[in-house]
């Protein structure tokens, strides 16, 4: 299926899950939520047969992403479901992150790392998660482990390419920024103030920032001969 039929589709789909969001109506988010993954997973694989194995990273990825969607629906009946709802999408980001990482690592020649850039990005991290931690309670570690896997994955994947020299690049770094920005809307929504409409901004950044990785993933690896 084509990139502008999928976008279509998806875009009508993340239109039904904010709008069951903004109005709380809950049965209707158990088909939205849940059905943005399915379709992304269903796009890559229908697409990806005969790439190489670092295809099964973006499907763990997307799956484990669609697991911590459910989870995180089920949470607001549960809460204590929040905890398995982020480890879900932590593992989701580890599969970026050494998806990111592999890809890298045939460029590894062609560009050195960015310290500026890394130390940047390490340093605005940091600085974020200190100013979440006197309202974490005792969920300190937890959140401290998972935003430096996002940490990590970030420069990875900002390493990964050279934006001029791959089409696919920008699609990538756009789908990650949109990524980690969801997950700081999240954050300060969930512990340290509820944000007007902050839901619906989480899911608008997450799921384009996974079509984004998605379909970056799938030019990249049209390109790749072996791994």
């Amino acid at each position: 299926m084509k990139f502008s039929n999928i976008v279509k589709i998806f875009s009508i789909v993340v239109v039904i899950e904010c709008f069951a969001n903004a109005f709380g109506i809950y049965w209707l988010q158990f088909f939205s939520k849940p059905s943005l993954m399915l379709i992304l997973l269903n796009y890559f694989v229908s697409s990806s047969r005969a790439f190489p194995n670092l295809k099964y990273l973006i499907i763990g990825a997307l799956t484990f992403s669609w697991i911590g969607d459910v989870l995180l629906l089920i949470e607001k009946q549960n809460e204590f479901l929040f905890v398995y709802g982020l480890t879900a999408f932590l593992a989701a980001h580890i599969c970026y992150l050494v998806y990111f990482w592999l890809t890298g690592k045939r460029n590894r020649g062609k560009f050195g790392l960015k310290i500026p850039l890394s130390l940047g990005i390490v340093s605005c991290s940091l600085i974020f998660y200190l100013m979440l931690v006197p309202f974490l309670g005792m969920m300190k570690a937890s959140v401290l482990i998972y935003s430096s896997v996002i940490t990590l994955m970030l420069i990875t994947g900002l390493h990964a390419f050279k934006i001029k020299d791959s089409s696919f690049a920008k699609l990538y770094i756009a789908g990650i920024l949109l990524f980690v920005l969801s997950d700081s809307i999240l954050a300060i929504n969930r512990f340290v103030v509820p944000l007007p409409l902050g839901s619906v901004g989480v899911m608008l950044t997450y799921a384009y920032g996974q079509l984004l990785i998605t379909e970056g993933a799938i030019r990249n690896l049209r390109s790749a001969k072996t791994i």
